[in-house]
């Protein structure tokens, strides 16, 4: 009871609405989505091959190939179309990150903590298999499972199995165009205010040492980042200390990274933390995404930078 309440008061003073607000959208049941995947055949057989199965949903205003459903996961998630890598499930906020990425043709694209790999096959589907994708993960289990997914889903990429808190040491030199760090993080996003389970390891703690750990893998991404080129960071949590205060952090320490205007459009979408604990964050992070819960897309963070030339470069 005591971490519900914790909870419940950090959620409402990070998403500025009252507590009892903060708690009915902590209690929402969030449904999953379809993506359909280009790389394994055309998006309108695909739909009408839904239709067959009893599928109903629309298709979202914002992501072409993502479409609501509604009709029970069950009927959908054991299909054929599933298994054949035709469609993918996820829940909607997951394309978001690499909508916010704009993934193109001919690019040099790492996917830091890839696995299980649901956005590194939509990083390869945006660009029909014609980008340069690395996949790194440092589980040996996680990164085979992320290979059999990509397989699937017949998306290509190439896969190192590295501690991304020493990326750019293993990387000799390489750099990218676009890096995505969808980083490990505390997953309040996945969590649900009546679930105990979900609590066992959730604490501010837990949250803190987390940050520690996301910092250090944006310094060691942002090393590999390409003057010029990308950065997109995202979590599935609502915790400034994980969002806000990780680019907080890099802003205040790199004078080479702006922060770019994600424009899309979302009733779930809140204002960037601008304050926490005391602590003023660059005013920059008021072009971050932030999300509340909500039914179809739970809550999230995308935050996409780009890296400019400055003299006399800074190092963390």
């Amino acid at each position: 009871m005591k971490k519900r309440a914790a909870w419940i008061e950090r959620t409402s003073a990070a998403l500025g609405m009252p507590p009892d607000k903060a708690a009915i959208l902590l209690s929402v049941e969030r449904r999953q989505s379809l993506r359909v995947n280009p790389l394994a055949g055309d998006r309108h057989g695909t739909v009408a091959s839904l239709g067959e199965l009893g599928w109903k949903g629309r298709q979202f205003d914002w992501y072409t190939d993502g479409y609501t459903l509604e009709t029970p996961l069950e009927s959908i998630r054991d299909s054929e179309l599933v298994a054949s890598g035709k469609v993918y499930i996820q829940n909607a906020a997951s394309w978001l990150p690499v909508l916010a990425l704009d993934p193109q043709k001919g690019e040099d694209i790492l996917d830091v903590c890839a696995a299980p790999g649901g956005k590194t096959s939509h990083i390869a589907a945006a660009t029909a298999n014609q980008a340069r994708i690395v996949a790194n993960d440092n589980s040996r289990s996680r990164l085979m499972k992320l290979r059999a997914t990509m397989e699937r889903l017949n998306a290509s990429a190439e896969y190192t199995l590295y501690d991304a808190t020493t990326l750019a040491a293993k990387m000799n030199g390489r750099l990218f165009d676009k890096i995505l760090l969808d980083a490990p993080c505390s997953g309040e996003g996945m969590m649900r205010l009546d679930r105990d389970a979900d609590f066992d390891t959730w604490s501010a703690a837990h949250i803190k040492r987390l940050q520690q750990l996301q910092k250090r893998l944006i310094t060691q991404a942002w090393q590999l980042l390409r003057v010029g080129g990308t950065l997109v960071y995202s979590t599935c949590t609502m915790a400034p200390e994980e969002n806000e205060a990780v680019i907080d952090y890099l802003l205040r320490n790199r004078d080479d990274a702006i922060v770019q205007q994600l424009s899309i459009s979302l009733a779930n979408r809140v204002p960037a933390v601008r304050e926490w604990n005391g602590r003023h964050f660059d005013p920059a992070l008021s072009e971050c995404m932030r999300l509340a819960p909500s039914e179809q897309v739970e809550a999230f963070f995308v935050c996409k930078l780009q890296k400019v030339a400055r003299p006399d470069m800074p190092v963390l």
